[in-house]
């Protein structure tokens, strides 16, 4: 008993030594020295951001460490391909983020709230990411994805953008912002940005079932007057928490239209949940008018 107790100790020491000789191959989210030998460093665009706000933009990135290094929808992540930019396109990639993206934020959004890495790729392709959805039922191409390791915009390659027409490009853009605020500050961050009263009407209604028989689809009129965007799905029984609330009220800020404005505006639970939503934002240093002029209205 005493010798086969020395050799199990002789074993799970040699297995100690051997795992600490091996590589950590295990992604890290502190990987600044690796960081720095991915960023493009003749791209004076990309190093005099990465120098004012801290996030180095990379075109070149390990499709693990960088962009799937992810715990929930692990499998998920490491399944979805990606097609890269090539380098004659990040000149043009760059220059529209700018145009369409970051001069949308002050300052103190681009110091604190961006992650260290945004990647730009040509394609994104894959299930549900995120918040996320393909544009196909299951799998598909998506706009933008984020997650707790990066945030990672996609179309940005020259032949995409040069055949975007303006109604293509609108949609882009706010499905990119909503990725960024709902998707990443909210979901991912948990960066709850709005007063508590935002979540009073339906405090007792989070995570509850819904009153309803299977299969049915009940009136917009029957959620909203609850202070929630109406329920779709026929397998959705229980009401959203409070952080898919806030990000489906960011959504639909970021991406509304003249039908969603006015019915958000004739509910009034609605419309003031709504109003905490642009003023915090705005509060925050989004210009959410300049991201959609129909903000306006509740700020």
């Amino acid at each position: 008993m005493k010798r086969y107790s020395l050799y199990l100790l002789i074993g799970i020491f040699c297995t100690l030594w051997s795992c600490s000789d091996d590589e950590d191959v295990t992604p890290s989210l502190k990987d600044e020295d690796r960081l720095e030998a991915l960023i493009d460093k003749s791209n004076a665009g990309v190093m005099a951001f990465k120098e004012k706000y801290g996030t180095y933009i990379l075109y070149q990135f390990d499709q693990l460490k960088d962009f799937a290094y992810q715990f929930e929808q692990a499998a998920t992540w490491r399944e979805a391909k990606l097609t890269y930019l090539e380098k004659e396109d990040v000149p043009g990639a760059i220059t529209f983020l700018e145009e369409y993206i970051f001069n949308c934020y002050g300052d103190t959004v681009k110091l604190n709230m961006l992650p260290r890495k945004l990647l730009i790729c040509s394609k994104v392709y894959g299930e549900m990411l995120g918040v996320s959805k393909p544009n196909g039922e299951k799998t598909g191409l998506h706009d933008a994805v984020a997650n707790m390791n990066s945030f990672t915009v996609a179309g940005l390659d020259r032949a995409t953008l040069a055949t975007m027409s303006a109604e293509r490009r609108d949609e882009f853009v706010r499905q990119i912002h909503y990725i960024f605020l709902g998707g990443y500050i909210v979901n991912v961050q948990r960066n709850i940005f709005v007063e508590e009263l935002f979540f009073d009407p339906a405090s007792k209604l989070y995570g509850t079932k819904i009153e309803r028989e299977k299969g049915e689809i009940l009136p917009a009129e029957y959620y909203m007057s609850r202070g929630f965007f109406p329920i779709t799905d026929k397998e959705q029984y229980y009401y959203p928490l409070q952080v898919e609330d806030l990000s489906t009220f960011v959504e639909h800020l970021v991406k509304m239209d003249e039908e969603t404005r006015e019915a958000v505006w004739n509910q009034s639970v609605m419309r003031t949940k709504m109003q905490y939503v642009a003023k915090s934002l705005k509060a925050m240093g989004v210009d959410i008018a300049k991201i959609n002029p129909l903000a306006e209205d509740f700020l």
